[in-house]
């Protein structure tokens, strides 16, 4: 299945939408909503909770949102409701709900049967830490709890997606990184075991003050260099890369001529970060920026994970939609910005323009104004942040 979904990726036209094509994917969407139907419980005061989080995420009333969510946490508790509990914890995650996000998501993935680490002495124990469920952005989220485990524990184990083992192993060199799928987690011999949400609830607690700090994954700095002085071959920076395509359907992504705005307004290097079939998408936007687009047939990002983290580390920047890569940035400590729809089911900040896990991201909203100004203010940002000087010329 992940080799289909792999396959589908790359060959994948994600050129982005005109504008007319995308009122009528707004027209179509509208039309399968009157279809949908609401969630059930039992429970009259989930159903209240639930109706009522639900209207205040509608109307933007974050702090009411908030309070429901945590409402069904508790009731989710109270029920013996995982499905419930994980609804709640990952509300709480758009809605800044600090460690007790943590506590829900972390509790609704536990394993029976398993010894969860409750925050106890790791003193000459050993532990397993696994992702359990979730996608890839889980290994770049939480990438920086590994260095506090290895440290307090006798010896650490994670397990991670194959394409993350050279640069988990490259970051945390006393970690001992194993491969999804290679073996039982049963036969590693493991004293406890966790999720990486169990080591958040532990590590990142309320106080920003006790909070483990940031640490930057870290990419070959070989390939680094090689790839930033490849690209500088093409023309003096800064060396910017952006994404803009999806195979994600519901997301609202902004249209070429969206693009065009953000292009013109700002100098340098355009490096693509897209996966799929980039040939169509690139032809319009060299007509934009002739001369400033680059494509690397070196970097497969689908299939080589640690030569696209040396790609975006090569860079001064990035602006991406929401994807992958606008993570892996962040896990890098790359200066990014994240174009963001009106959706809640992106798992960003619903409000506010930082994300605690990555110092170095920066979000923009499509709001009521559309997409046109929201690139024309992520261009400003972006000169802003590389503050009208760079080291690529």
């Amino acid at each position: 299945m992940a080799r289909s979904i792999l396959e589908k990726a790359k060959a994948a036209d994600l050129r982005p939408k005109s504008t007319a094509a995308k009122r009528l994917r707004a027209i179509i969407d509208r039309a399968k909503a009157l279809f949908k139907r609401p969630s059930w419980h039992a429970d009259a005061e989930v159903q209240r909770h639930t109706r009522l989080m639900e209207e205040s995420i509608e109307r933007g009333d974050w702090l009411a949102a908030k309070d429901h969510a945590l409402a069904l946490g508790e009731l989710g508790e109270r029920l013996g409701d995982a499905g419930l509990v994980k609804k709640a914890g990952r509300a709480l995650r758009r809605l800044h709900g600090g460690n007790r996000t943590w506590q829900l998501i972390a509790a609704s993935k536990r394993v029976s049967g398993k010894a969860e680490w409750d925050g106890s002495d790791l003193a000459g124990r050993t532990l397993l830490v696994d992702r359990r469920a979730g996608d890839l952005a889980i290994f770049f989220q939480f990438a920086s709890l590994l260095g506090p485990a290895v440290a307090a524990a006798g010896r650490c184990i994670v397990f991670v997606e194959p394409r993350l083992a050279s640069l988990y192993r490259r970051t945390y060199p006393k970690l001992d990184v194993r491969v999804e799928g290679d073996e039982d987690l049963d036969a590693v011999g493991a004293d406890v075991f966790s999720g990486f949400e169990t080591l958040a609830t532990h590590f990142w607690p309320d106080d920003p003050a006790a909070r483990v700090p940031f640490v930057p994954l870290r990419p070959d700095p070989q390939q680094v260099a090689e790839l930033r002085n490849k690209y500088l071959d093409h023309g003096p920076g800064p060396l910017i890369g952006f994404a803009w395509g999806s195979l994600n359907k519901s997301k609202d992504l902004p249209a070429l001529e969206d693009w065009r705005g953000l292009l013109g307004r700002l100098p340098g290097q355009f490096v693509s970060l897209q996966y799929g079939d980039v040939g169509p998408a690139l032809s319009e936007f060299k007509r934009h920026a002739p001369g400033r687009i680059v494509h690397d047939t070196s970097v497969d990002q689908l299939s080589d994970m640690d030569r696209f983290a040396a790609q975006i580390a090569a860079l001064d920047m990035v602006v991406t939609i929401s994807n992958t890569g606008a993570n892996l940035a962040g896990a890098l400590g790359v200066p990014t910005i994240v174009m963001l729809d009106d959706g809640f089911r992106l798992s960003w900040p619903a409000f506010g323009d930082t994300v605690a896990a990555y110092p170095s991201v920066r979000l923009i909203r499509k709001g009521a104004r559309g997409w046109a100004p929201a690139l024309q203010k992520a261009a400003d940002l972006a000169k802003s942040i590389m503050g009208g000087s760079h080291h690529g010329q």
